[in-house]
């Protein structure tokens, strides 16, 4: 017999759902979202799983979330996404967990397989449930127990704001970490670097203290002489086994995993990086592995020779992987390929990231309106959610300091819009009849986004107008490439394809005779990094991060300025480049 406990929670549970169906419902581009407000816990697993929505229509929606949630977050959730057989039996939100309620005919067996994880961690989560399970029965999901998902799918939302802490004149970086126990470097890294210190009458933000433990003493690396052979790692997520199970059943090319093609293109672009260098005198002993995001093989991969004697590691593709190898390995160096979050450079100063993240290209669009537009009536705007609240502070404070040195600006600080349903009219109102207008939207928020380019594209048969916004928005499917042409509209990226270059011209037609295939951005990427590195490793030895300025590779596809995210922590790769929607398609301006 169900216990009282259990039916009362049920049913608690229960009218927790039903309450959620009567949830703010918003039209986007003429489709329809719910709106999910993240709480402190909760992943976009769960998420998924609670609205029967796949994951991936989620990130397509809210192009932010693929990089993680936050508390506070805004997600929509779009309805037509639902799988409506499965949203009538779909789990509730229980913090971090997710609350299934038993089903006629359900078994142990059958609820486990269907989240992914062992019948054993469910009795162990569920201990009532040993003896049988009964109909209305709440069995609650230990979601960092799910298999098979990648990480950032399991990760719990945070707070990643931290403390806030107003700047008095005369304070440095070393009396605040005193004041609050936390290192220099985490300060320095939880606001993009400092790279113009600390000023007065500023917000700083502190990370959240967190207690480490003492690091395993590392034993000295061997030196490894300049020149010589070089011994390079590849971690790539190739998925083999994944793959050989879609095309058993029978599903052929079809459902191959996206990560698969990355990592084939990445390879190829880099082996022909190593027969360029190779005609160059520069040999390398490569060995291959395959690093995919599933914990259970990386053991493997970490006692082979190979990777032991590596003196560079090119991989892996994910954070949990880097950051386990990374730790594991501290005398060697690791390059994050992919586009990660800077937080995967915190803790690992043998870490360095290829690929600019969202606070470098941040600076970038803030530095590049003031250096084209400061005598143009800049509106800064954006919604009040909690990112997009954020990513506004920091192009404010960017943006005025940059105005600062521009003598012929029309103003000493930009026009800030922000607030909720009225904003898009707030920020119309603001617009110039005589100057030409630079709107700069630093929003993710995909309603607000859609809803502002119609506007202003009206307007702008009126007035001028040049809009920038953010990199997600190249992602954001309710965006019309004609309208944006409309607004010149530009955005920053981290690297970008010029195909009219002779050298890229060279490698394309390399690229074709050698793999009789069109070669991709990845297929850039792996040329670039691993001609750049290798090349670095060659000239200097172990100690080539301290000479990343002095490589001088000519790349194609992006540029190398690599910086220390912090003393304890690694490289980030700052540069990038500004594109701009124009009548001839994307097309670089900076």
């Amino acid at each position: 017999m169900i216990s009282r406990t259990v039916l009362l929670l049920a049913w608690v549970l229960l009218f927790a759902s039903g309450c959620a169906l009567a949830q703010d419902i918003r039209t986007v581009d003429g489709r329809k979202h719910l709106v999910h407000t993240v709480k402190a816990g909760q992943t976009l697993y769960a998420i998924s799983r609670h609205y029967a929505v796949p994951v991936e229509a989620i990130t397509r929606a809210n192009p932010g979330a693929a990089q993680g949630l936050s508390i506070g977050d805004t997600l929509l959730i779009p309805v037509e996404a639902q799988t409506r057989k499965e949203l009538k039996t779909a789990p509730s939100l229980a913090g971090d967990e997710l609350a299934h309620t038993v089903a006629k005919r359900e078994t142990l067996f059958g609820i486990a397989r269907k989240y992914g994880i062992s019948e054993a961690d469910l009795l162990g989560r569920n201990p009532a449930a040993r003896g049988g399970l009964q109909v209305g029965m709440v069995l609650f999901i230990p979601v960092t127990k799910v298999a098979g998902v990648p990480p950032v799918q399991t990760e719990p939302a945070g707070d990643h704001k931290g403390t806030q802490h107003l700047v008095m004149p005369g304070e440095t970086l070393f009396a605040l970490a005193q004041r609050y126990g936390v290192p220099v470097e985490a300060i320095s890294a939880a606001n993009d670097g400092l790279e113009q210190g600390l000023k007065a009458g500023t917000y700083v933000r502190i990370p959240a203290k967190v207690a480490e433990p003492e690091p395993a003493p590392v034993p000295p690396a061997p030196e490894r002489p300049v020149g010589g052979l070089a011994r390079v790692a590849m971690l790539l997520p190739f998925n083999l086994a994944k793959n050989d199970s879609t095309v058993a059943r029978g599903n052929g090319t079809k459902g191959m995993y996206p990560a698969t093609d990355a990592a084939v293109q990445f390879y190829a672009g880099a082996l022909i990086a190593l027969d360029s260098l190779k005609e160059q005198g520069l040999n390398v002993d490569l060995s291959v592995f395959e690093v995919d995001d599933e914990p259970e093989g990386w053991r493997k991969v970490q006692g082979d020779p190979g990777l032991q004697n590596a003196d560079l590691c090119i991989g892996p593709f994910y954070r949990a992987a880097i950051e386990q190898f990374a730790s594991k390995f501290a005398n060697t160096h690791f390059v994050c390929p992919a586009p990660l979050s800077n937080k995967v450079l915190l803790g690992h100063p043998n870490v360095s990231k290829v690929q600019s993240g969202r606070p470098d290209q941040i600076q970038q669009i803030a530095r590049y309106v003031a250096a084209m537009h400061a005598d143009d009536n800049i509106i800064l705007c954006s919604p009040d959610n909690t990112t997009d609240k954020e990513l506004r502070i920091q192009v404010r404070r960017i943006l005025n300091e940059a105005l600062e040195a521009r003598p012929m600006r029309l103003r000493d600080s930009v026009v800030v819009v922000h607030g909720g349903k009225s904003l898009t009219s707030d920020v119309i109102a603001k617009l110039s009849s005589t100057q030409q207008n630079v709107v700069v939207a630093t929003s993710e928020d995909i309603e607000f986004v859609t809803g502002l380019v119609r506007e202003l594209v009206r307007q702008a048969k009126e007035k001028r107008i040049v809009l920038v916004g953010l990199n997600a928005w190249m992602g954001m499917e309710t965006l019309e490439a004609r309208e944006l042409e409309v607004l010149k509209t530009c955005v920053p990226a981290s690297s970008w394809v010029d195909h009219g270059d002779p050298a890229v011209r060279r490698f394309t037609l390399a690229y074709r005779e050698r793999w009789n295939n069109e070669p991709q951005e990845w297929a850039f990427l792996g040329f670039d990094a691993t001609y750049f590195y290798v090349t670095a490793l060659h000239r200097f030895g172990a100690a080539f991060p301290g000479h990343f300025d002095e490589v001088g590779t000519h790349p194609l596809h992006l540029s190398f300025r690599l910086r220390k995210t912090g003393e304890e922590s690694g490289w980030r790769n700052e540069t990038g480049t500004i594109l701009r929607y124009e009548e001839t398609g994307l097309n670089k301006v900076q």
